[in-house]
């Protein structure tokens, strides 16, 4: 314990019995003399670490001891008058090389005196992690780099890995993914076979069987056939657990019916999935402009839960039978894709309200028909949400975006039932919606109207979570969860654009806060308005913030757009040269939405580009998109900035914009969905951290 008895360190008796405490400490430790900061007193532990005799240290400014700009910033500061202390880890170059330190610098006596300045060499144990951390990464890309499904158990039949090709082979659910659970993944593989019992008896002879190697033909309830081989894993000599390899078995078909093969299509039923779906709402939008007939989206959900619960030959009846009852309901020219595991989607045109009111409610009583064909899917709750063109929204994913929150409207009923979205452009309905939206904000956004949702970006090499970003959502009373593009023109409108920036920004940084002493630590990402950038106290209260709550400015991103960038070009400027002076990352949204923005790339201190989900959508399919795509990354590249990515949602996209755009992150449905806190806790923080501590005890 270092002394502080009164009149220690007191002029003119400074350094009285200093030296042999100091001397007694076994890390390198030195004292600065605050009336006229420079060091006074060394230790030979310090001695020896700095490699210099006591002469070339007594009398020196403390910065030129341990020269970084950390220090050199923090000696400014106590000179200034401002006190403090700092506790840091830094590299200190000294006779042996370059060393990793924790230091820590303390005042002495009140008022300060004196300045104790204390290192603890850090080396062995930087480069342990290091080291440790390479190898999982290591170990991580090769367990990913395969194109095999993976599964690795211990003797006892427990899992200790699993690769992300296993989980899109056998369809693991995202409860499964979210919370990994033995008994739950391998419960989920048995229920997904033609014949669970025969697999289970052969899964039983092969647990057996200590050093039996063999290789299977599994028939998935999805149409897959994978091929099973299986092997011990021996460690020093000594079998420690089962390695399991599938591989897809390629389907038999004619040429014909391979050159026909279309992307963006569903493997279990041939029809179009989420991907393909929009791109059939976009076009069906440009035609419907050209001739002024209007079109209905349908969102339909069965009771996943009643669907899948099944076993075996049961659970591909029941879904067999239902895709049939859905060919019967759906008649031409309508068209059905697959939007989930229990949700689809129907395009009707042309058709208005009444026709997709007719349509809506034949569906809902598919679960209650009494044919006997329909048996196994009688009782089966059916939910229904329709939206229809113009009058619920201008492009593809906003109608499907609000079909499927009217679908969620129908499900709080707790029965089948249909509900038709009916916002849009009706004034009296705008005008009410506004004013619920002024009278959330006036509240002091205290009565939880508002809300952050969180969605991770995931790094390109390791598949770590790089940053999660915060997204605004809206909970109406009345119209449920709604997205920014249903109430930010609104907020525009009533200029309450900076007050939900500044309430945002509050509620993220606090969020980040929390989930650091939990143990999670990642960049923050933040969408700022054009409405924000225009005050020219913006830098300022974001300042403020970022003080209050202890958070680093380097690990805040700001995402801004082109557009918000527009408002008022010479105050955004200042406020983002002022927020890059502070150490904030800034980032370009929506990269490649709009005309280039190379002018302000250049006059912008922007970190990276983030390309804009709409133009990832036709990627790597549609060659057009995909060579835009790679020019703006190599735009991008050539001006010294990082290329990022979004809305990335199935495999394909995320393979091109790693391999072909060389984008260092990405996020999207493929990885994680925006969910709430507590949400993004369970499957995302917290399934990383379990993966980490996971793949470093070897399970």
């Amino acid at each position: 314990m270092i002394p502080l008895e009164p009149g220690l360190l007191s002029r003119p008796a400074l350094l009285l019995g200093a030296d042999q405490w100091l001397n007694g400490l076994e890390d390198p430790a030195w004292l600065v003399d605050a009336s006229d900061w420079r060091v006074c007193l060394l230790n030979p532990a310090a001695l020896r670490w700095l490699g210099l005799p006591l002469a070339q240290c007594v009398g020196q400014a403390p910065e030129t001891l341990l020269p970084g700009l950390e220090d050199q910033v923090f000696w400014a500061e106590l000179r200034a008058g401002t006190p403090g202390r700092l506790a840091s880890d830094t590299e200190v170059a000294g006779p042996e090389g370059l060393r990793q330190v924790h230091r820590r610098i303390v005042p002495l006596g009140e008022p300060a005196q004196a300045y104790l300045v204390t290192l603890q060499d850090r080396s062995r144990e930087v480069q342990a992690t290091a080291e440790r951390e390479t190898l999982l990464a290591e170990l991580r890309a090769t367990l990913e780099s395969t194109a095999d499904g993976i599964l690795v158990l211990d003797t006892a039949g427990r899992i200790r890995a699993f690769n992300r090709r296993f989980a899109q082979l056998w369809d693991l659910p995202e409860p499964a993914l979210a919370e990994p659970s033995d008994e739950a993944v391998l419960d989920w593989m048995r229920r997904s076979v033609l014949q669970p019992e025969a697999y289970q008896a052969r899964l039983d002879d092969i647990q057996a069987q200590l050093l039996l190697t063999g290789t299977d033909t599994l028939a998935l309830l999805n149409g897959r056939q994978l091929e099973r081989y299986t092997q011990p894993q021996w460690r020093a000599g000594r079998p420690i657990g089962r390695v399991y390899s599938f591989r897809e078995l390629a389907a038999p078909r004619s040429a014909s019916a391979e050159g026909n093969r279309m992307p963006g299509l569903d493997e279990t039923t041939g029809w179009p999935n989420r991907h393909g779906f929009l791109e059939a709402l976009d076009e069906a939008v440009l035609e419907a402009r050209d001739d002024g007939q209007p079109l209905a989206v349908l969102a339909v959900e069965f009771d996943r839960h009643a669907l899948f619960s099944a076993d075996g030959t049961a659970r591909a009846r029941t879904m067999a039978e239902l895709l049939e009852a859905l060919r019967a309901a759906v008649r031409e020219p309508a068209r059905i894709a697959r939007l989930g595991a229990a949700r689809f989607g129907v395009l009707l045109r042309p058709a208005g309200e009444s026709a997709a009111e007719t349509l809506a409610r034949r569906l809902v009583l598919l679960g209650s028909r009494p044919e006997p064909a329909l048996l196994a899917t009688a009782g089966l709750k059916v939910h229904v949400g329709a939206a229809v063109y113009p009058q619920a929204g201008w492009c593809g994913e906003e109608l499907l975006q609000h079909a499927e929150t009217a679908l969620h409207r129908a499900r709080g009923a707790g029965v089948s039932g249909w509900e038709l979205h009916r916002g849009g452009s009706d004034p009296a309905h705008e005008g009410r919606r506004r004013q619920r939206l002024e009278q959330a904000v006036r509240e002091g956004l205290s009565s939880q109207a508002f809300r952050l949702h969180y969605q991770a970006r995931f790094d390109s090499v390791s598949g770590e979570v790089q940053a999660m970003e915060a997204l605004l959502r809206w909970q109406d009373a009345q119209e449920g969860l709604m997205l920014p593009p249903r109430f930010m023109p609104l907020a525009e409108r009533a200029g309450l654009m900076r007050a939900l920036d500044d309430w945002a920004l509050e509620q993220a940084v606090h969020q980040a806060v929390r989930w650091a002493a939990q143990g999670w630590r990642q960049a923050l990402t933040v969408n700022i308005s054009g409405a924000s950038l225009a005050e020219p106290a913006c830098a300022r209260r974001l300042a403020a913030v970022l003080e209050h709550h202890g958070w680093p400015a380097r690990f805040l991103e700001l995402d801004v757009t082109e557009q918000a960038l527009q408002r008022d070009p010479e105050a955004a400027q200042n406020n983002l040269d002022a927020l890059h002076r502070l150490g904030v990352r800034l980032v370009l949204d929506d990269w490649g939405l709009s005309d280039c923005a190379l002018g302000w790339l250049r006059r912008v201190p922007f970190s990276a580009v983030k390309i804009d989900r709409r133009l990832l959508r036709a990627v790597p399919d549609h060659p057009a998109e995909a060579d835009l795509a790679r020019g703006l990354a190599q735009v991008a590249r050539a001006l010294g900035l990082k290329v990022l990515a979004e809305g990335v949602e199935h495999e394909a996209q995320r393979q091109f914009i790693t391999t072909e755009l060389g984008c260092a992150g990405w996020q999207g449905l493929l990885g994680a969905a925006p969910l709430e806190p507590r949400a993004c806790e369970r499957a995302v923080l917290g399934r990383a951290a379990r993966h980490l501590v996971g793949a470093s005890t070897g399970r």
